[in-house]
């Protein structure tokens, strides 16, 4: 029951460039009694010479310990997933995964560090959002001295603290 899709999520088409359109689907099973339960994000293209869809991205991650898989839908980063999940070891952070569509239309893992941003440090932003200046940085799309790239949630008071965003 807690590891099998019972739980439709966001459903829509996603544009990674103004020449394709993708099917995101997400999915979750129940919830745990400590509140875990799994949660995963498809990506699915559309071939209409053959009239299937194929599989282009598929991540499955647990859902307790601030974990996120997120697409990008614009700014520098569009059509990007970015993925955090926690680490197993102190000090406890997240690795930070970003995946893009190569050549082929598959996605692939472009990125992967271990976070500044650690578990419980009290920063009320998510993991992806604070972590978003190092992700641009590491991918050369950022550098320091440039406006920072900001949550678009807003951020009142936007500062950088030990490699985090923080507001």
């Amino acid at each position: 029951m807690f590891s099998e899709p019972h739980v439709l999520g966001n459903v829509a088409l996603v544009h990674p460039s103004d020449t394709t359109t993708l099917l995101l689907v997400e999915i979750g099973s129940l919830s745990a009694m400590n509140g875990d339960r799994r949660v995963a994000t498809q990506l699915f293209g559309y071939d209409r010479g053959r009239d299937v869809f194929t599989q282009v991205y598929a991540h499955v991650t647990r859902k307790n310990n601030n974990q996120e898989i997120r697409y990008i839908a614009k700014g520098v980063l569009r059509g990007s997933i970015i993925s955090a999940e926690p680490t197993s070891d102190a000090p406890f952070g997240f690795w930070i995964i970003v995946n893009r569509s190569v050549a082929s239309g598959v996605y692939k893992q472009v990125l992967r560090y271990r976070s500044a941003t650690t578990y419980g440090d009290g920063n009320r932003l998510a993991v992806i959002d604070s972590e978003m200046p190092g992700i641009q940085q590491r991918l050369g799309l950022w550098r320091p001295g440039q406006p920072l790239p900001l949550p678009q949630s807003g951020c009142a008071n936007p500062h950088m603290l030990d490699g985090a965003l923080w507001c």
